[in-house]
């Protein structure tokens, strides 16, 4: 029998890619095609589906992290290797400022490995109870995980308030968000149809909201983190 590893590895390494390509496009392209490659809720997905086509547990969490791995590795080569996006700056002596460049580079590639390794887990966990477990268990990880998804959307603005907007920049943010915000919602759908977890529709809808308060709370302190 052929080993799925390569498969999820490839997809990987492919998000990675596709995120690094998305930092190309301009306008509401951008937001949008960063919002389907390059947001917590992408990246976040992609783990969870990892974790959902693993039959045994360990194996949805190995997946579910190392595709988040893999794709964090794949994205900062990247930058480091092709855009060079960190160099060709210069302090304000007139000297180089490549060495901070490549600093900052180092410092998020291994904030979001770290990130990696705590919400890999988590996700791939989810994904394989969703698949596995008894219909209110699956219920409450479909619900869970599908807040968690959703959670960045709600964490950055609420879309409604600018859609009427002029500013492209402006719409363009928020164009990004709803999609952030409705794509959870499209796949919790298919999770509740693809395991007939409709009779759970309670437990389903209240751990979504559990999920995503909790979600919105773990971004802010994440981004309050990283920016201090």
């Amino acid at each position: 029998m052929t080993s799925r590893r390569p498969v999820w590895a490839l997809a990987a390494a492919g998000l990675g890619l596709l995120a690094f390509l998305a930092d190309y496009l301009d306008g509401a392209a951008r937001a949008v095609a960063v919002a389907v490659t390059s947001s917590g809720f992408a990246w976040g997905l992609a783990a969870f589906l990892a974790g959902w086509s693993a039959t045994a547990r360990r194996a949805a969490v190995v997946r579910a992290t190392g595709t988040l791995v893999v794709a964090t590795l794949v994205y900062y080569l990247l930058v480091v290797f092709v855009s060079r996006r960190w160099s060709g700056f210069t302090l304000e002596d007139g000297s180089s400022a490549d060495a901070y460049g490549l600093r900052s580079v180092a410092l998020m590639t291994g904030v979001w490995l770290a990130g990696s390794l705590v919400a890999g887990p988590l996700l791939g966990l989810l994904g394989h109870a969703v698949r596995t477990g008894p219909p209110r268990w699956a219920a409450g990880a479909a619900g869970v995980a599908c807040g968690l998804l959703s959670a960045e959307g709600w964490a950055t603005t609420v879309p409604w308030r600018v859609l009427l907007s002029d500013d492209p920049f402006v719409r363009a943010v928020a164009a990004g968000t709803a999609v952030r915000i409705v794509l959870p919602l499209v796949v919790l759908g298919w999770l509740a149809a693809r395991h007939r977890l409709w009779a759970a529709w309670p437990v389903l809808a209240g751990a979504a909201v559990a999920g995503g308060v909790g979600g919105v709370v773990l971004w802010r302190v994440f981004v309050a983190s990283v920016n201090a």
